[in-house]
């Protein structure tokens, strides 16, 4: 019989979804070794009895796990692990502006560079301003939490808004600060996301780990604040496609 363990909160937000946090439990244990490869995770039943949780918030846990590349799940057969280390590529599960905040939370991001920009005509765009108008620039790279490798590059820009983040974002010490306070649930009323394939750019094949012009993914958004009368900001992401593929889940519209 596998032995459960208890719950791990070392390293973890105590502010995520009950699931994910059960999930980011489970992940850890199978990283450090806890859960062999071809062993069986706890069954549904017992995360519900470990952790005094519903079976949806025990399913949701495993499918969150499911994810991460770590575990196949089979129907009858339980939740078997594959491997003890990250895979190469990162599924990253999008169902809710949630998930998506979730995700910025739970990954490091790398602050390189805080100026402000003399926008060109693509950025003018972006934000709905002016060419040659000034905004704020936040540079930097993102890494994966578990395994540390690059995630992707990432450029911010925000409109002067004469507050307090504005400060903060100029500053590389602050900046991340200021962009979770920002980001936070609360302040959005919708994120608009563009994907789009493009080449990996030289000046950022060292920092990605990956070839120059090889295959990559950008994601664009533009967060929205609640009244959807400002742009909070623009984040625009550049990824390798060895790292990240993104999945979402779609359902039937209401009768």
């Amino acid at each position: 019989m596998t032995k459960i363990k208890p719950p791990r909160y070392r390293g973890q937000k105590r502010n995520m979804p009950k699931y994910q946090s059960i999930g980011e439990t489970l992940m850890a244990q199978i990283l450090s070794g806890d859960y062999a490869i071809d062993s069986l995770l706890p069954t549904e039943k017992q995360l519900c009895e470990n952790f005094s949780i519903s079976r949806h918030t025990a399913r949701e846990a495993l499918r969150y796990l499911e994810h991460s590349g770590l575990v196949e799940r089979k129907q009858g057969s339980g939740t078997l692990v594959k491997r003890n280390e990250m895979p190469e590529q990162i599924n990253h599960f999008v169902n809710s502006i949630n998930d998506l905040l979730q995700f910025g939370q739970h990954t490091k991001f790398d602050v390189r560079v805080c100026d402000l920009l003399t926008v060109d005509n693509q950025v003018a765009c972006l934000l709905g301003i002016n060419v040659d108008d000034i905004c704020i620039h936040v540079g930097g790279i993102r890494f994966e939490a578990h395994d540390k490798k690059p995630i992707c590059f990432s450029h911010i820009y925000r409109r002067p808004h004469k507050d307090r983040f504005d400060e903060e974002f100029k500053d590389k010490k602050t900046a991340i600060y200021a962009l979770v306070k920002l980001l936070d649930g609360s302040n959005i009323g919708k994120i608009e996301q563009t994907i789009s394939a493009c080449l990996l750019p030289e000046t950022l094949a060292i920092d990605l780990d990956a070839p120059a012009n090889s295959a990559a993914m950008q994601i664009t958004r533009r967060y929205y604040n609640r009244t959807l009368e400002d742009i909070l900001l623009v984040s625009q992401s550049i990824y390798p496609a060895k790292r990240f593929s993104f999945s979402t889940m779609l359902y039937p519209n209401d009768k």
